[in-house]
């Protein structure tokens, strides 16, 4: 017998070399005879195992479940739209690495646009609970979106409505959160993943001409996706885009934190890598790590608390501190505040408390009992019987509904609309109506957690209006071959399982860690709430807050995002030593000081700049408010109307202007007035100590003629050399094109003078070098080149001085 089997063992580890190189084999029959392919998933649907109940058992997460018929439309995949105000807020409240992968994702937008074709990106981004991943997630969309827009196919086909950039999740509360879908809904993906891979059939046109402009796909909440689902996307975008590169040449940005709760079942996360499982992650991510927590960001100690519980590892005992903080939240059941959301590990111990409170809170509940058909044998048609017994996939056999009493919704009713699996709200209404001669529930009426959801749902009654969301019953196949259920898609929810919150915020809630089975868990539970003094623990075990070591070691052997390029200074000033005199100057023209002031001091490179020059300052007069000036540094400016002396139709012009920004430790002086620079927007800043340079800004409007400018720009060339004081950097905005061909009047009046121009990439978004940095002495500068910024048509210009 044992002869019998070994002697193919090495067939099989060919094949399954071949696997791992070309892929499962795609059953294509689907193509040619979708109607065939229907039946036969019927039949595979109808032989399913059911699992039977397990105490340990998770929740289970329908979210695909709810529309099954492939031949409805793809869902609308627009986000709204967010008012410039809140995108700008958004900006720039991103902290450091958050702030780097949004450039460096911005940057790649900007060379899809200019035509650069760069790679395709594959970015994980990681981080604790609260670290602000889904404020990433709202920002690189709606930048990556505004910027793809201008890339051509888009223009030429003058349709707007097909997204560039794709927001999905695994679960209907995840895609909501950041209005997005779940990527079963999005790609029409099967219910069942199992190999062979189940192509699209007669709806790859209509995918093809709603995805075919996509470019980037976002997923949220990546630790619940499992590797069949992802290796499922992977071929849906090959299948949709016609490319065989991973996920059809789409760009992937995924997000979530693997220490939290792994995919369902006994799956293993994409990261834990596995040789007999087809594997799209290992060699394509790379991560970039979240660590400053924003959610609890006001109770910093609560905050460092959860960061070393997420990576806790079981054999690890707590510090002394950290114990000490935990058992403060530890309290005794009976005195856990009623309104706070129990959490429980099991369905078993969510079940059982769910039952003990509506009996305490409420003795004029309704029994709503589901409504259960079954075919006739003799007849065929559908009959109501007495009611069968669900199972855990089921919609529930009997709710205890009364006015108060909190539920939590089971099904993905409208995600757009925010009704998910997922969500919370309080039984306000119960609408009953005849039926067979008898009273039973028709509606019932919720009061949200989130007012902003079920808009679509309201005002479902005559007479005296509400603004409840109105739930009516749904129609779902049952467990049970050839049942039917119809009830509404709710469950009590004075409890729910660690699994239902992840995601969630609370301001307070009761975590029981007794039943508590597997990595992780304890910590999403924890975590869930904002500050420490909102927390309370029933049945406190340290032993049963663990990570899973597999994830640790697949952590810390993943691949590091690098963003040395794309964010320098940052760079610069974490590598220097402090030996060395250097003097970083950055130019950058802000298109208007009034409207991008907080911009500038957000941004996390300008501010280490030790002289920033801005040019198109937009400020008047001679006095200067105080909320243009920077901390920390001394401001020079020069407004366009004193610049102009014999062009009046210039200065009388709004805009332009320019200013000058040094580090209040540099001791520096501003000249004002040379012979015959009679019409010219500039600044002179002379720097004496500790290091000694000439700064000067410069800013020539695209309508002010280089008759008129080259004049004054080499009588101000000839003072500066009289000076006597070296180097002299001469930065601004030229309106003259670098990368263009033809003559450069500018360019070349410098050369003569012998500066030498330092950038040499595009500095603005439709890829023009119009930004100049010239030095007179080329030999002291160690780095140049551009920055990213998000509110400016000009991207920020810098370079560093050794003196």
């Amino acid at each position: 017998m044992k002869k019998k089997y070994e002697g193919h063992g090495q067939k099989i580890e060919k094949a399954l070399e071949k696997i791992k190189e070309e892929g499962l084999v795609v059953d294509a029959w689907n193509t040619f005879a979708p109607e065939v392919e229907v039946d036969r998933l019927e039949c595979i649907a109808e032989r399913e195992a059911i699992n039977p109940n397990n105490d340990n058992e998770m929740d289970n997460v329908p979210d695909f479940q709810v529309n099954r018929d492939s031949s409805i439309a793809v869902p609308a995949i627009q986000a709204p739209k967010l008012s410039l105000d809140f995108v700008r807020k958004l900006y720039q409240s991103l902290n450091e690495t958050q702030a780097s992968i949004f450039y460096t994702v911005r940057e790649w937008c900007l060379k899809r646009v200019w035509g650069h074709n760069p790679e395709q990106f594959f970015y994980f981004v990681s981080g604790g609970a609260g670290c602000g991943k889904s404020h990433v997630i709202k920002c690189i969309h709606e930048e990556a979106t505004k910027i793809l827009r201008q890339l051509p196919r888009f223009r030429d086909q003058g349709d707007m409505s097909t997204p560039a950039v794709l927001l999905t999740a695994f679960t209907g509360t995840a895609a909501f959160n950041i209005s997005g879908k779940t990527l079963h809904a999005m790609l029409k993906l099967p219910r069942s993943l199992k190999p062979p891979y189940q192509g699209l059939g007669n709806a790859l046109d209509e995918m093809r001409a709603i995805l075919s402009n996509a470019e980037i796909l976002i997923i949220d909440e990546i630790s619940m996706v499992s590797k069949e689902l992802f290796a499922y996307v992977h071929w849906r975008f090959q299948q949709i885009k016609g490319n065989k590169k991973p996920f059809g040449g789409m760009s992937v940005l995924a997000v979530g934190d693997f220490y939290q709760l792994p995919p369902l079942g006994k799956a293993k996360p994409l990261c834990v890598y596995e040789e007999s499982v087809l594997d799209v992650w290992k060699d394509n991510f790379q991560m970039v790590n979240l660590t400053q927590i924003m959610r609890q960001k006001d109770d910093l100690v609560f905050a460092e608390l959860l960061n070393r519980l997420r990576v806790k590892s079981k054999t690890d005992a707590l510090r002394d501190d950290d114990r000490a903080l935990l058992t403060q939240t530890v309290i005794d059941i009976k005195d856990c505040p009623l309104d706070a959301l129990h959490i429980f590990a099991t369905n078993k111990e969510v079940d059982e408390h769910n039952r003990t409170t509506v009996a305490a809170l409420h003795t004029d509940f309704v029994n709503v009992k589901a409504q259960d058909y079954a075919k006739d044998p003799t007849t065929g048609e559908m009959i109501k019987t007495g009611g069968f017994k669900g199972n855990k996939r089921d919609l529930p056999d009997c709710i205890q509904a009364a006015h108060g009493v909190r539920i939590m919704i089971l099904r993905n009713l409208d995600v757009e609309d925010g009704l998910v699996n997922g969500t919370f709200g309080t039984i306000a209404n119960i609408v009953t109506g005849q039926q067979d001669g008898q009273t039973t529930v028709t509606m019932i009426g919720l009061q949200l957690d989130n007012p902003t959801a079920g808009q679509r749902f309201r005002k479902k009654i005559q007479g005296q209006s509400d603004n409840l969301v109105y739930i009516e019953r749904t129609e779902e196949n049952m467990s049970r071959k050839g049942a039917v259920r119809r009830q509404f898609p709710m469950k009590l929810a004075f409890a729910c399982t660690a699994h239902k919150v992840q995601g969630m915020t609370m301001e307070s809630a009761v975590v029981s860690l007794k039943r508590v089975f597997e990595p992780g868990m304890a910590y999403v539970a924890l975590s869930r709430t904002t500050s420490l003094q909102g927390l309370h623990i029933t049945d406190f075990d340290e032993k049963k807050i663990y990570a899973d070591p597999e994830i640790t070691a697949a952590m810390q052997n993943m691949n590091l995002a690098s963003f040395e390029r794309t964010r320098p200074l940052l760079q610069h000033v974490k590598l220097a030593d402090g030996t060395v005199q250097n003097l970083t100057i950055v130019h950058h023209n802000t298109q208007g000081l009034p409207s991008h002031i907080e911009d500038l001091k957000c941004h996390h490179e300008l501010t280490v700049s030790d002289v920033l020059c801005v040019t198109e300052t937009h400020l008047s007069g001679s006095f200067v408010s105080s909320k243009f000036q920077m901390e920390g540094y001394n401001m020079f400016t020069r407004s366009r109307q004193v610049s102009y002396s014999t062009v009046s139709d210039m200065a009388t012009k709004d805009g332009g202007g320019v200013a000058v920004y040094c580090k209040s430790h540099i001791q520096a002086e501003a000249r004002r007035y040379f012979q015959n620079v009679t019409d010219l927007e500039f600044v002179v800043v002379k720097l004496e100590a500790p290091v000694r340079a000439v700064i000067v800004a410069v800013y020539r409007p695209p309508q002010f003629c280089l008759k008129k400018f080259l004049p004054n720009m080499e009588s101000l060339l000839n003072s500066l050399d009289m000076m006597s004081h070296q180097p002299i950097i001469v930065c601004g905005d030229f309106n003259e094109d670098l990368l263009c061909k033809g003559e450069k009047a500018i360019r070349d009046l410098f050369q003569s003078k012998g500066y030498t121009q330092l950038i040499t990439a595009a500095t603005t978004e439709n890829g023009t070098l119009i930004d100049h940095i010239y030095v007179s002495q080329p030999h002291t500068c160690i780095q140049s080149g551009v920055l990213q910024t998000y509110y400016s048509y000009h991207s920020p210009i810098y370079c560093i001085l050794t003196l």
